[in-house]
């Protein structure tokens, strides 16, 4: 009885056995893997009738599956090792016909097992025939079965019945039956995995196209909507300013306000870039080895300058020998939005603390404050394009579209990403990136 591990390894040893016979699925295109599936079928089950075909007196049947036998050696060599695939099944396919046709005469023709395998060999023919190809194949294929019938019925003389007993004619028909059967079931089998394959992908291709697109348009919605409202504050202030109604007292309010507006919305057209960036790059990760307090001090100085404004402590502890495998700006975009929103959220005289420690083969990035607290109705949907937008203690814009790409560029970089929140008590985020021991610093 095979163990648990012994099974596995028998399962992948012979997984490599069969890539290796067909092609490795990243080397050979499909049809090409069929071919060569077929090939080897072919030369295991001709070379069994070459010895059948000898013990059961069929001489001339046994030379004819020997010229078969090297036929689809030499193909299976071309498509396998030199990827000629268009030259072999042209090559096996002539060659099949021919070779049946001509077993046809001196293995009993109609009352032989000719036809059964002359049903066989256009089943086969169509599985790795091209799709322009198939009504050539088919019309030689019925030509040349119904006219060996017409010619065997006009001339039955030419016809050679070369079993030595009836015992030896349902033997062969026997043999030619159960082959026929057993590479059929293998042949829809195969093309059936296939196909099933290759929906169930289209399927998920689709959810996730009709995903992709149902996030642009709520993405969209939340720039058309969120623009709209800095720029009519930018107008109106200009209007007043041309005016010269507004007293230094309004003026300055004014200013705070549009400083504000301005600066929410220049946070989301840096995620709308970065995202937009994302996207025509089809979501591709760079990971690098970076050291971690390096890739963050543009971000923690910004957002040094930030938390100034509002009086805000700003703590970080970083180790300065941290390294991660990531990307650079992805990470950075994931702090700087999280801090940001930190800063937004916590009231003047509050704190933030940024610190980043190794956790369980992975690097701990967390970021905590005092602030107002997230409320439980807002929390399910916060990583999403649903989270409505909110304002700050400050009054400043909160921007919902940052945490959607906090979580879309964790996950990208094979993290996970979380938060603990108290109203009235402050809010934790944790970032968790695996590390790459090998190459992480110490």
């Amino acid at each position: 009885m095979l163990l648990p591990n012994s099974t596995t390894l028998l399962v992948n040893h012979l997984k490599r056995t069969i890539y290796f016979l067909i092609g490795p699925p990243g080397q050979f295109k499909l049809e090409n893997q069929v071919f060569n599936s077929i090939c080897v079928v072919a030369i295991v089950i001709v070379g069994y009738n070459v010895p059948f075909s000898y013990y059961t007196g069929l001489e001339v049947a046994t030379a004819l599956f020997g010229v078969l036998f090297i036929t689809f050696c030499v193909t299976y060599y071309l498509a396998r090792y030199r990827k000629q695939l268009k030259y072999s099944i042209i090559i096996s396919s002539v060659m099949v016909l021919l070779m049946l046709g001509s077993n046809y005469f001196f293995n009993s023709g109609v009352r032989g097992p000719s036809l059964l395998s002359f049903t066989l060999a256009f089943f086969l023919i169509m599985i790795i025939s091209p799709r322009k190809q198939y009504w050539l194949w088919t019309f030689l294929s019925l030509g040349t079965g119904l006219g060996l019938l017409l010619f065997e019925y006009k001339n039955p003389k030419y016809i050679q019945s070369t079993y030595t007993d009836d015992a030896a004619m349902f033997i062969d028909m026997a043999s030619t039956y159960i082959i026929n059967i057993i590479v059929i079931f293998i042949g829809l089998y195969y093309l059936k995995t296939a196909y099933y394959k290759e929906k169930r992908s289209a399927e998920a291709k689709a959810l996730m196209l009709e995903r992709m697109n149902h996030e642009k348009t709520k993405f969209f919605s939340i720039i058309s909507h969120d623009l709209r409202s800095p720029l009519a504050s930018i107008q109106s202030y200009m209007e007043l300013f041309r005016m010269d109604i507004l007293s230094e007292e309004e003026k300055e309010m004014m200013e705070r306000k549009l400083t504000n507006a301005v600066s929410g919305t220049q946070e989301m057209l840096d995620n709308m870039l970065s995202w937009s960036k994302a996207q025509l790059n089809e979501g591709k990760v760079n990971l690098e080895l970076n050291n971690l307090h390096e890739a963050l001090t543009p971000v923690i100085n910004l957002q040094k300058e930030a938390s100034k404004e509002k009086r805000i402590r700003f703590t970080h502890q970083i180790d300065p020998s941290l390294a991660l495998m990531s990307d650079v700006h992805m990470l950075q975009l994931i702090v700087r939005n999280i801090i940001g929103n930190a800063i937004k959220f916590t009231p003047e005289a509050g704190f933030i603390q940024l610190s980043a420690s190794k956790s369980d083969g992975q690097c701990l990035i967390t970021v905590q404050d005092n602030g107002n607290g997230i409320p439980n109705e807002s929390k399910a949907e916060l990583f999403s394009l649903k989270a409505q937008s909110t304002y700050g203690t400050a009054n400043e814009k909160g921007i919902g579209l940052g945490l959607f790409l906090c979580k879309e560029y964790t996950h990208a970089q094979g993290g996970k990403i979380w938060f603990e929140s108290q109203v009235g008590i402050g809010t934790t985020f944790y970032v968790a990136i695996p590390l790459d021991q090998g190459l992480t610093e110490h």
